[in-house]
């Protein structure tokens, strides 16, 4: 009986040790794809950020210290340096502010139950993500033509319009507004899965009290999707300070709407406007768009940390 059980134990602890090496195995893909797509790219930059390595094919490059970051914060113009981080915290700001709030807004509307139709306008709201932000501004380029639907609506509506995506005024918000329409979709279904985690028994409880909807709202719903306001956040914090697709697509950079991201873009593959202004960068400098990109990621930390932190103060308050 005793060889039995200590054989049963030794089968146990087998199986045991034998379940951890299947975790791992089956882990082990995703954390090799992590280290190969992101962990060494991300070294290799801040390696190439001491250097003038341009990124064309056989040219010589060395290292040269501090002098990017010196370059970057002291040498160039300091009105490029500043429209493009004004543009950055504006854009990130707005986008993550509005964005939020329309997808908070449009879950908590479809999120009721016997609402018809809920299921096919979810899908409406979601489908800009599916399309890809190729397609979608492809799509508003043309809406924005000056003889496109745009012009019609302000025509018939008797404004007058400066150039829509050609225009210094409207553009970045045109930038701005194509952004958050493109990610609204991916913010709201985050929501609704925090909103229908919340328990029915508490709204009928407090329908029972008589407390109204916007105290249900504020009183129940908010305290118990917190963290989940807190996650989309953060996401679109750190989505909208390294966005570039939206905006080279879009303008190229140009007509002011040059972010931080989009000067690292330009500088990095010679593509786009540089800093917004009209120029178009004649070379590539790869070291120099890595300076740029550690910069960049300092900001992005930063926001995160500071808004977490903001985040989960609020989120023990309530």
């Amino acid at each position: 009986m005793k060889a039995k059980a200590k054989g049963g134990k030794g089968g146990f602890g087998q199986r045991l040790l034998w379940s951890k090496w299947v975790i791992v195995l089956c882990m082990a893909p995703a954390f090799l794809l992590y280290i190969i797509m992101s962990v060494i790219p991300s070294c290799t930059t801040a390696v190439l950020s001491f250097t003038d390595i341009s990124g064309i094919s056989g040219a010589p490059w060395k290292f040269i210290g501090l002098q990017n970051y010196k370059e970057f914060f002291f040498l160039q113009n300091y009105r490029d340096v500043w429209d493009s981080f004004r543009n950055t915290i504006v854009f990130a700001v707005v986008v993550t502010l509005v964005q939020n709030t329309l997808a908070l807004l449009i879950a908590v509307l479809l999120n009721k139950k016997g609402l018809r139709g809920r299921n096919f306008v979810r899908g409406v709201i979601f489908l800009p993500t599916i399309l890809g932000v190729t397609i979608i501004c492809f799509a508003f380029t043309l809406f924005f033509t000056l003889d496109g639907p745009a012009s019609m609506l302000y025509q018939f509506l008797g404004l007058t319009s400066s150039g829509f995506l050609g225009s210094e005024s409207e553009a970045f918000t045109i930038v701005i507004l194509v952004q958050i329409w493109f990610s609204v979709g991916y913010a709201m279904v985050i929501y609704l899965a925090g909103l229908q985690s919340v328990p029915t028994e508490l709204y009928e409880a407090a329908s029972i009290d008589g407390a109204s909807v916007v105290k249900q709202f504020t009183k129940i719903t908010l305290p118990l999707i917190w963290p989940t306001i807190s996650v989309n956040v953060m996401l679109s914090t750190i989505g909208s300070l390294s966005v570039v697709q939206t905006i080279l697509l879009l303008t190229g950079g140009e007509r002011n709407t040059a972010t931080l991201a989009m000067r690292i873009f330009s500088q990095a593959f010679g593509i786009g406007a540089s800093g917004g202004g009209s120029e178009y960068l004649t070379r590539m400098r790869q070291g120099y768009a890595a300076a740029q990109s550690i910069v960049l990621f300092g900001m992005i930390l930063t926001f995160t940390i500071v808004s977490q932190y903001l985040m989960h103060r609020k989120e023990k308050e309530t």
